[in-house]
């Protein structure tokens, strides 16, 4: 995926994960607002390395992963993501959040999670959600 894509999947999840809050849809929101952090973490890898797109071909298949602990290590930016307070809440995601029992979270939940998701990717891809 070339950068501005990535941007644009980062927008529209957002959007999306913020309509499914809107409509009590908390754990959706949640999950899906996940895949931002891992999308930034991924906008910020190709930043990192100076590539034209997110490689994931070859060798590097290794990259095509939900891992945040593995994503943010490879950014350049590690220390500093790990201490935003941003981080410690969307750290709790795992592409293992599509199994929650959708009646577990709370519209506090989702909030935070939001709130952390934009600050982090504001951080990481200079952009504003």
């Amino acid at each position: 995926m070339k950068p501005e894509e990535i941007l644009g999947n980062i927008r529209q999840k957002y959007s999306d994960a913020v309509l499914l809050k809107q409509h009590g849809r908390y754990a959706n929101s949640i999950y899906l607002s996940g895949y931002c952090v891992e999308l930034s973490l991924k906008y910020a890898i190709t930043n990192h390395m100076n590539w034209s797109r997110y490689k994931t071909e070859g060798k590097l298949k290794f990259l095509k992963v939900h891992d945040l602990e593995l994503l943010v290590s490879l950014t350049g930016r590690e220390v500093h993501i790990k201490k935003m307070s941003a981080w410690q809440e969307v750290n709790k995601w795992s592409e293992l959040k599509r199994y929650d029992d959708p009646d577990g979270s709370m519209l506090s939940d989702a909030e935070s999670m939001l709130l952390a998701v934009n600050k982090l990717v504001e951080e990481l891809c200079e952009i504003s959600l």
